[in-house]
């Protein structure tokens, strides 16, 4: 009874408090719009993206143009490659890089004069490359050539090892397969939204500083002279955490839904297929958020300390698990799992994906075990320094 009587006036309290309402629902909408309407450019809109042909340099270095190489002739004549490379034979190197400048050209390649005879002779296949303005075109053409280098030094790889023998009995058992092929890599054929992206972001860290209102609160009570009357009641110190953890938690769970809901109609962020998973998730990081922040606030001489150090470790958190802006999946995947925010973002953005579960259960299960220690660390802490004046 006592704990259900702490959790209603927890909930009145906070619902009384506009600052408090701003902060948890509206802000949170303000920077999902923002950030994904700014940085649509950078993350993408979820579309496809259409590779337009390249006009490509070709320099012989024997001046005779395509003809002096059959290999590379025969290779641009390909119909999956025809239509990303259109191939334009320029007859010296400062003729092709004014046309670089100029956009004339998008990329060039130099073919060495003996390049097919020095393959056939079991030497290595080299072609120079020079790049144009455009990172996408260079990023394309030059995917293009270096699998077709890569294929002709792995063929003289096999039959120096095997003979020319295996050479035969490889095409015979592979068949023809194309060197390029145009696909996507999200395993249903969708990509997320910059919208999307910070979306799961900004919710992700607002639920983190849903804690910072269990620290308030406690702190309230010591300021405000309160906890002495209330030790004076017959309640128990865990009646007291409980019912303030539920209620800051129903508010939380208020404020998350709010976010996916009105994300969805305002901005068209799609959550994904798995809206139970999803809230299991959000619940997950409402614990290990309130329980990591009573840990601090034990620990704590005052507020504006533990205001600050839960502050920081958020901002922390949310940056080096790639938050706030897209970082290189080896930072993500090396320094971000040390934080509570990667595990449930990567898990969210699959979903979004509409990954199966065998990708997603991992992080549940990781989450749920970073949970489960918070919470022994919290009851541990508070048997040992307790809450009092």
């Amino acid at each position: 009874m006592n704990t259900w009587t702490i959790m209603s006036y927890e909930l009145r309290r906070l619902l009384r408090s506009r600052s408090m309402l701003l902060n948890m629902f509206l802000l949170p909408l303000v920077l999902i719009f923002l950030l994904g309407s700014s940085l649509s450019g950078v993350m993408g809109n979820g579309k496809d993206s259409t590779i337009e042909p390249v006009n490509v340099g070709i320099i012989s270095q024997s001046g005779e143009g395509l003809a002096s190489s059959a290999m590379v002739a025969s290779f641009l004549k390909t119909p999956e490659i025809s239509k990303i490379i259109v191939p334009l034979e320029v007859e010296s190197r400062k003729t092709v890089e004014s046309g670089l400048r100029s956009g004339k050209y998008g990329y060039a390649v130099v073919i060495p004069a003996n390049f097919d005879s020095e393959v056939q002779s079991g030497g290595a296949a080299k072609l120079e490359y020079i790049l144009g303005k455009d990172r996408t075109d260079n990023m394309v053409v030059g995917t293009v050539f270096d699998n077709f280098l890569s294929s002709i030094n792995a063929k003289q790889a096999v039959a120096l090892t095997l003979g020319p023998e295996a050479l035969t009995a490889e095409a015979t058992t592979s068949g023809d397969h194309a060197l390029v092929t145009l696909g996507k890599l999200s395993e249903g054929g969708m990509t997320y939204t910059a919208s999307q992206f910070y979306a799961v972001s900004m919710m992700l860290m607002f639920l983190l500083y849903s804690g910072l209102t269990v620290t308030t609160s406690l702190f309230n009570e010591k300021e405000n002279h309160t906890l002495f009357r209330i030790n004076s009641m017959p309640v128990t110190g865990s009646q007291l955490f409980i019912g303030k953890m539920l209620g800051v938690g129903i508010v939380s769970i208020f404020q998350c839904i709010a976010i996916l809901l009105l994300s969805h109609w305002f901005f068209g962020v799609d959550w994904g297929n798995r809206p139970g998973l999803l809230l299991l998730f959000c619940l997950l990081m409402i614990i290990a958020s309130m329980t990591l922040s009573i840990i601090i606030s034990l620990f704590s001489k005052n507020l504006a300390g533990a205001r600050s150090l839960i502050t920081v470790i958020t901002v922390i958190m949310t940056f080096i698990s790639g938050g706030m802006a897209p970082l290189p999946e080896s930072w993500v995947n090396s320094v971000g799992v040390y934080t509570l925010n990667h595990w449930a973002m990567q898990a969210i953005l699959r979903m979004m994906l509409h990954s199966g579960l065998s990708q997603i259960l991992p992080n549940l299960a990781v989450l749920s075990l970073i949970c489960l220690v918070l919470f022994s660390a919290a009851v541990i802490s508070y048997r040992r320094v307790g809450y009092h004046e």
